[in-house]
């Protein structure tokens, strides 16, 4: 006896267990940790007393539910059920035991690939400063369409010393500003472009964070 989960796909109905994080069937079948051993002589009642003395009266799980890839899934349910396997069709469920509702989404994430980023524009002219421009490019993967923000955590532009600023961009836009990143992996293009603010001769370099917000 389970409180399994129960995905509604255009009317066909399928079983899972709880904290079912494999593709293999047979592994959520056999390792799974949400059911209790009952037998014929025990009522619903009791059945359902023998789960909540090993779990209480719910169970919390990060990975509760299972992703169906490309499957659509237009609910998903948890019902009190027994069954001789979560795969087999021997199985019953308790009426009145569904509690529906619809499938979970998948926190997004878009993870930067490749290290720190340097930005080096070499040596320079004074008066001839302004507009250099330099760009770095790094992959990001994420999970589906993401809009996103890279703030600086010293605020942009950004002061280099020695009279010299540095406005820093990503994919073309200021960071600060929204962006949107596809789903799957693509190109993230860091510049940075100079400022002359009254520069004199003389080495000038910034270390900054550049920081991710998903929206």
């Amino acid at each position: 006896m389970s409180s399994p989960i129960v995905y509604d796909s255009g009317g066909y109905r399928f079983v899972t267990a709880m904290n079912c994080t494999s593709d293999a069937s047979f592994y959520c079948a056999n390792h799974n940790d949400t059911s209790v051993t009952v037998d014929t002589s025990m009522t619903w009642d009791q059945a359902i007393s023998t789960w909540r003395a090993r779990y209480g009266n719910s169970v919390s799980r990060y990975n509760a539910f299972a992703y169906l890839g490309k499957g659509q899934t237009e609910r998903m349910c948890t019902s009190w059920a027994t069954f001789a396997s979560y795969f087999s069709s021997n199985r019953h469920f308790l009426p009145g035991a569904d509690s529906c509702g619809p499938p979970p989404i998948p926190p997004n994430q878009c993870n930067v690939s490749g290290g720190t980023v340097m930005l080096d524009h070499g040596t320079l002219k004074v008066g001839e400063i302004t507009g250099k421009k330099v760009e770095v490019s790094r992959q990001v993967t994420c999970t589906r369409e993401a809009s996103v923000t890279y703030t600086v955590s010293g605020g942009n532009p950004v002061n280099l010393g020695n009279g010299i600023s540095s406005t820093l961009s990503v994919n073309g836009v200021n960071a600060g500003q929204t962006i949107k990143l596809p789903g799957g992996t693509s190109n993230l293009k860091v510049a940075s472009t100079l400022t002359d603010l009254g520069a004199v001769a003389g080495p000038f370099s910034k270390t900054i964070v550049l920081i991710q917000n998903l929206l």
